[in-house]
């Protein structure tokens, strides 16, 4: 890894961390935003050490970009949890069509 990819990681890392700090819930309720607050660094903690013996800087690159992403979505939306990914149920491949 080098020196400017370290440092930005370690710059996220931070960022966290300090968003966590600084958290509000939007319902307002003490109890849930010490849970987000809670959550947020957990889930940095958790990530950044799975991560950590990571040595592609492709892979590299990867992790930093969806960290970017999820902490402004986060921030966006005043939601730190990831967003589901939908999908749409009522999509039929065209191989699965029945012909009579």
């Amino acid at each position: 890894m080098t020196a400017a990819t370290r440092n930005k990681v370690l710059s996220l890392y931070s960022r966290l961390f300090r968003i966590a700090r600084n958290w509000q819930a939007q319902s307002g309720v003490k109890q849930d935003t010490e849970a987000e607050r809670n959550y947020i660094v957990l889930e940095a903690r958790s990530l950044f050490r799975q991560n950590q013996k990571l040595t592609d800087q492709e892979s590299v690159k990867r992790c930093i970009d969806e960290c970017e992403a999820r902490i402004e979505m986060g921030l966006h939306y005043r939601n730190p949890f990831p967003r589901a990914v939908s999908t749409n149920m009522f999509c039929i491949h065209k191989d699965h069509i029945a012909v009579s």
